[in-house]
Parts: C-alpha cells; sequence; structure tokens
C-alpha cells in the first residue's frame, strides 16, 4: 500500500458506511470499559486519602487497557486509529472547558498548567500511529495491543514502585535523575512478563522465542523510557517498543 492508498485508507469514512459502523463499535468498547471505571475512581478520589501518584496511575491504566481492548475488538485499523484520534478530539476541549476549575488540577493531579490536555494529545494520537503501523502497514493488530500494553504496564509499575521505594536514583548522563533503579527494575520485570504472557496468546510461537523476543522489547522499553523527558515517554516508549516487536516477529 502506497503512502496516498494509506492515507485514502484512513480518512475516507463518508463514502464508506462500514467504516463508520466500525468506528461506533470501537466507541461502544470504550464507553462500555470507561464509564464502569469512572463511576469506581471518581468515588475512590473523592472520598479517599488514595495518594495522587497511585490515582495518576490507576487513570492511565484505565487509558491503555481500554485501548487495547478496542484494539482487539476492533474490525479494522482505521477504525481503531480514528477512535483514538476522535476520543483526543472531543475529550480536549472538555477539558479545556474545566481546566480553570479550583478542583480540577487536584481532580486529575495535574503537574504543571496544561500538562492534562497535553498528555491526552500525546498518547491518542500515540495509540492511532502504533495501530496504523502494525496493523495498517504490517498488518499485525495484536502487535499493536502488546506493544501499548507492555508500555502502560511497565509505565504504570516504575511509578508504583519507584516512587514509594526508589532510594537508588539512576545518576547516567542524559537522564532527568529522578528515576530510580528499583522503578526501572519493577518496569522491566512486569513489561516483560506481561508482553510474555501476550506473545503467548496472541501469537503461534514456542514460549521460549517469546521470552527472548518480549525481553529485548521490555529492555528497550525500560532504557528508552530512563533516557526520555517524562513529558515525552508516552510517545517513544511504546514506539520503541512496537518498533522492536515488528523486527523480530
Amino acid at each position: 500500500m502506497d503512502q496516498v492508498c494509506f492515507l485514502t485508507a484512513l480518512f475516507d469514512t463518508g463514502s464508506n458506511p462500514e467504516l463508520f459502523a466500525d468506528i461506533l463499535h470501537c466507541v461502544g468498547v470504550l464507553a462500555a470499559y470507561i464509564i464502569p471505571c469512572v463511576l469506581v475512581l471518581l468515588p475512590i478520589r473523592l472520598l479517599t486519602r488514595i495518594p495522587s501518584f497511585i490515582f495518576r496511575k490507576l487513570l492511565h491504566i484505565v487509558a491503555f487497557t481500554c485501548v487495547s481492548l478496542m484494539i482487539l475488538a476492533a474490525r479494522s485499523w482505521q477504525a481503531a486509529s480514528l477512535t483514538s484520534i476522535l476520543i483526543a478530539v472531543v475529550v480536549y476541549p472538555m477539558l479545556w472547558a474545566v481546566e480553570n476549575r479550583p478542583w480540577y488540577p487536584s481532580l486529575f493531579v495535574e503537574k504543571e498548567p496544561g500538562e492534562i490536555k497535553k498528555s491526552l494529545l500525546l498518547l491518542f494520537f500515540m495509540f492511532a500511529a502504533v495501530v496504523a503501523v502494525c496493523w495498517g502497514v504490517f498488518n499485525r493488530p495484536q502487535l499493536a495491543a502488546v506493544a501499548i500494553f507492555m508500555w502502560g504496564t511497565g509505565d504504570a509499575a516504575a511509578a508504583l514502585i519507584g516512587i514509594p521505594f526508589g532510594k537508588h536514583k539512576v545518576k547516567a548522563k542524559h537522564t532527568d535523575g529522578k528515576k530510580s533503579w528499583e522503578g526501572s527494575t519493577a518496569m522491566l520485570v512486569v513489561s516483560f512478563l506481561c508482553g510474555l504472557c501476550m506473545l503467548v496468546l496472541s501469537q503461534p510461537m514456542p514460549i521460549p522465542k517469546a521470552a527472548g523476543i518480549a525481553l529485548i522489547a521490555a529492555l528497550l522499553g525500560t532504557v528508552t523510557e530512563l533516557f526520555s523527558p517524562s513529558e515525552y515517554d508516552t510517545v517513544t516508549v511504546p514506539t520503541v517498543i512496537a518498533a522492536a516487536l515488528l523486527l523480530l516477529i
């Protein structure tokens, strides 16, 4: 598929009612997952003293798991990619409309003004790009879900272990000095285990081969996370993991 055909296939929804129906299907899958999660997370945030970093990672977990499920349930890569873009386009102005309210920074655990909106755009456009490349170009839809899930679980583990227990900071050149060996180790282990499980379930390959591929992808993702600015690791890490999976499989 050349570049023109590729872009046409992605954006030609008006003359393709099946694609429109597929997008509605993807939106329905997301809504069926996100709405119950929100109904659970909001009372937790408002009625408990849950640490902010834990609640923030719970939001991240909802984001990457809902997209992983949507990818696996999607009927076409165009629908999965366009749905991810649609989420960003719809939610961004909603956040913009309420970001000046006094409750907004604490509810969403915003690190700096505008950070949540920026993260939303980076996150869901990254999802769309990973799906378009893995599925649309290489016809490997499962690898898009695997890459996103490996990044998401690893990122969550790095924060949940590194923030409370990270006593040994990584002092390597070009790192920010805030990340810890404990957090990076947690990311490597969890990303590897999740990648191994998903590869074995989604790809017809022996466990040793899947373990080797998952280990290399998890290691590259962990190293990328160490050297990426914190505001951009949501793009760099899953991109590197997806590239590793595509090259190795």
